[in-house]
């Protein structure tokens, strides 16, 4: 493609796209009183005192209150029910309107995307579909854009607001240092945290890594209208291919409790091969169960079971700070960044080459 970019505040849908994947948001959301119900009882039960320890004794407390209560069972189904919808519905109104909503999906050029997965089967953990979306994040051509321009716009924000994405923003402002020189953005999806990280040190090359082709994609035509000139690879956070020391931050947003425990210790391996001496990592994610009451945490492992997240539970339980360590990282800290400590957000500096 060639020539200037559409403007994005153009996309719509049919009526019948509107009402669908309006009809599913608020399907949704007439859940609360239930949730709240269940809550509730909990509560009554008693299920909730005492000390919490793990997350399965706390579910073995929980669960059976629950296991017969039509309210609650009733919840879980549709709210299941409504995200395996949601995917298909975004899909077949983007179809529908495919000649008028292509040229809002794809980049101008693609001198600037790179293909280092090429022909090698992605890792396992890639076949997830992960957040109930059929396929996975390249269940379709287009999944980027449908993703973040349909089920976003019209069920996320419609009914949390934009300022839902607001942690972005504060994630990457926090990064140790007032500026940087060379970034990277592992698992940057269709790009969200990335414009933050440009708007927040507009002076750095960013490159950012997902395995999603489609996310990538429109990463890149998100950046194209805003005038960023972002690098965008294909390839595994844990294995990018990308040159070792070349970068001064190596970061994320909500990646890593998209994989396994394991591959979580090779992401921060790779994040300490990828960063010149002395460079920093700045990763985000899931609050630790450890830091939430009781009730957030059941609420959390309960919603992450309905929501299609299999390793949510190993991301809120594991020690991120000894995995640091163990990757070599220093002056290693950890600390909530909004309300009930989400985001939370791991900070390490790689040693210089004088305290190597």
């Amino acid at each position: 493609m060639t020539g200037s970019a559409p403007t994005l505040d153009r996309v719509d849908l049919d009526q019948r796209g509107r009402a669908e994947l309006g009809f599913l948001r608020s399907l949704r959301g007439g859940l609360a009183p239930l949730r709240t119900a269940a809550l509730e009882k909990l509560e009554r039960s008693g299920a909730f005192e005492g000390d919490f320890t793990t997350i399965e004794k706390l579910r073995e407390r929980t669960d059976p209150v629950l296991r017969e209560d039509p309210g609650f069972r009733l919840t879980g189904a549709v709210l299941r029910w409504a995200r395996e919808q949601t995917t298909p519905r975004a899909v077949a109104a983007y179809e529908r309107r495919r000649p008028q909503l292509e040229p809002l999906a794809l980049p101008i050029g693609l001198d600037r995307f790179e293909d280092r997965l090429g022909r090698r089967k992605p890792p396992a953990y890639w076949s997830y579909d992960f957040h109930t979306t059929t396929g996975g994040w390249d269940g379709h051509e287009q999944m980027g854009f449908v993703h973040h321009e349909l089920v976003y716009r019209y069920m996320l924000i419609a009914a949390y607001g934009a300022g839902i994405f607001d942690q972005r923003q504060k994630v990457a402002e926090a990064a140790p240092r007032a500026g940087y020189r060379n970034i990277v953005d592992l698992g940057c999806g269709t790009g969200q945290y990335t414009v933050k990280l440009a708007e927040a040190y507009p002076r750095a090359g960013i490159t950012g890594v997902d395995l999603s082709r489609s996310e990538l994609l429109y990463a890149l035509r998100r950046g194209e209208e805003r005038g960023f000139a972002w690098r965008m690879v294909r390839g595994a956070a844990e294995d990018t291919g990308l040159e070792a020391g070349s970068f001064d931050l190596v970061t994320s947003f909500i990646l890593l409790h998209e994989v396994p425990p394991a591959v979580t210790r090779r992401i921060l391996a790779e994040a300490f091969r990828l960063l010149e001496p002395g460079g920093d990592v700045h990763f985000s994610d899931v609050t630790p169960y450890a830091q939430r009451t009781p009730q957030q945490a059941w609420a959390d492992d309960w919603d992450a079971e309905q929501g299609n997240e299999p390793w949510w539970r190993t991301a809120a339980t594991l020690d991120l700070a000894a995995l640091a360590a163990e990757a070599g990282f220093i002056e290693i800290q950890q600390r909530g960044l909004g309300p009930n400590a989400y985001p939370w957000v791991l900070t390490a500096r790689k040693p210089s080459r004088e305290n190597s």
